[in-house]
């Protein structure tokens, strides 16, 4: 009977153990099933994050391509515009534009009323694309509808951006554009500039201030004395004299109809025994001529074509050839825009051109130490060949 109670005893104390280990698991696993739900939801947040992160980064892409994109095309346009700047400076000048008019006659006066027709058109043209450009940005917006410009943050989600921009469309009335004459302009231009000068200083100071924190030079070193984006501008155009006057200076050689050509400088003679003294003309001096009826920005045009050229030729890729021969082509029409300094006066045999050559060493001319005349040499030649006497007198004996 002790056998059999204690046998007993032992089969109640292994089920026990058994029921207390299957607790045990079934425990284990719901752990285990709790801690993977939190991981999977830990991963579903963390995918949902990354692909917003994907999508934000993407239309960031696109925004700086159609940028890059624009920036192109305004620079094509301000390419083209350069041949139509460079002849408008050689037109006639106001002093003596009526002797132009009274001696072109009608043809003069019709070729002018077109040219006339045709500026004023490309200005409307220039006009409506930029009011076109300031309408879509909602920051510029007020520039057209002449409403109070946006004292709010720039930064704007993508959803109130959104509906910003129905309410916008839905509501949208642009202003009736009056045609403006010529003498409209330049009022009209300063006022818009003068409203827009708010907003590029704002953006100027905010990109400058994420450049430098981005780059981490923000309050090191020599950085925290540098003065603001906006300060070093205002310094820049302080002397407005100086930079008008680099507008108004001719910085390739041209001609102005109307204008007499300047004298040329006499050569002086040079005696004899002395070295000839040849014309020089002096360097750049056509940077010196200053004249307030043109405007040339030549420097800051090839400027701009150099950094284009810069650009297009870093962003290629080594291992595609055909873009990089369709590029090269690019690059060789762009670089043939910039026009050599080329004295135009020169042509049709209106100047004498010439090389100086090296001087001749160890070089001198003959010296004649003879006596003899020129008759005593005749004599000479004439009897080494047999002929003592003239033809004529011969034939006559």
């Amino acid at each position: 009977m002790d056998d059999l109670g204690s046998s007993e005893e032992e089969e109640d104390e292994e089920s026990g153990m058994e029921e207390g280990d299957d607790a045990e698991d079934s425990q284990g696993e719901s752990e285990e099933d709790r801690a993977g739900d939190r991981n999977s939801e830990d991963d579903g947040v963390v995918m949902t994050f990354s692909s917003v992160k994907v999508s934000e980064e993407v239309e960031k892409g696109r925004a700086v391509k159609n940028q890059i994109a624009l920036w192109d095309q305004l620079l094509e346009g301000r390419i083209k515009l350069q041949k139509a700047l460079l002849t408008t400076n050689q037109l006639p000048q106001p002093d003596v534009f009526p002797l132009f008019k009274d001696k072109g006659g009608p043809e003069f006066s019709s070729a002018l009323k077109n040219s006339h027709k045709a500026l004023k058109a490309l200005l409307r043209s220039l006009v409506g694309l930029q009011e076109e450009l300031l309408f879509q940005y909602p920051d510029t917006r007020y520039l057209v509808d002449g409403t109070k410009p946006n004292a709010g943050s720039e930064e704007i989600s993508s959803e109130d951006d959104e509906l910003v921009e129905e309410k916008k469309q839905q509501r949208r009335r642009v202003p009736a554009k009056r045609k403006l004459e010529m003498e409209d302009y330049p009022s009209f231009m300063a006022k818009r500039f003068a409203d827009f000068t708010v907003y590029r200083n704002r953006t100027l100071q905010k990109w400058h201030d994420k450049t430098k924190l981005a780059s981490g030079k923000l309050g090191k070193g020599f950085g925290a004395f540098e003065r603001s984006i906006l300060t070093q501008i205002d310094h820049i155009l302080m002397d407005k004299e100086r930079l008008l006057r680099r507008t108004q200076t001719k910085r390739s050689v041209y001609r102005v109809l109307g204008k007499p050509e300047p004298a040329a400088q006499p050569v002086p003679e040079s005696l004899p025994g002395e070295p000839e003294i040849l014309p020089q003309a002096p360097a750049n001096a056509h940077l010196k001529d200053l004249d307030e009826e043109i405007f040339d920005d030549d420097d800051f045009y090839h400027q701009l074509l150099r950094e284009l050229i810069e650009r297009k030729t870093s962003s290629l890729d080594p291992n595609d050839q055909v873009a990089m021969g369709r590029q090269w082509l690019a690059i060789q029409k762009l670089r043939s825009k910039i026009h050599k300094k080329v004295d135009r006066k020169a042509s049709k045999g209106r100047k004498l051109r010439f090389h100086v050559l090296s001087k001749l060493l160890s070089f001198m001319a003959p010296i004649d130490h003879t006596t003899m005349n020129d008759d005593a040499r005749t004599e000479l030649y004439r009897s080494l060949f047999g002929q003592l006497h003239p033809p004529d007198e011969g034939h006559g004996d």
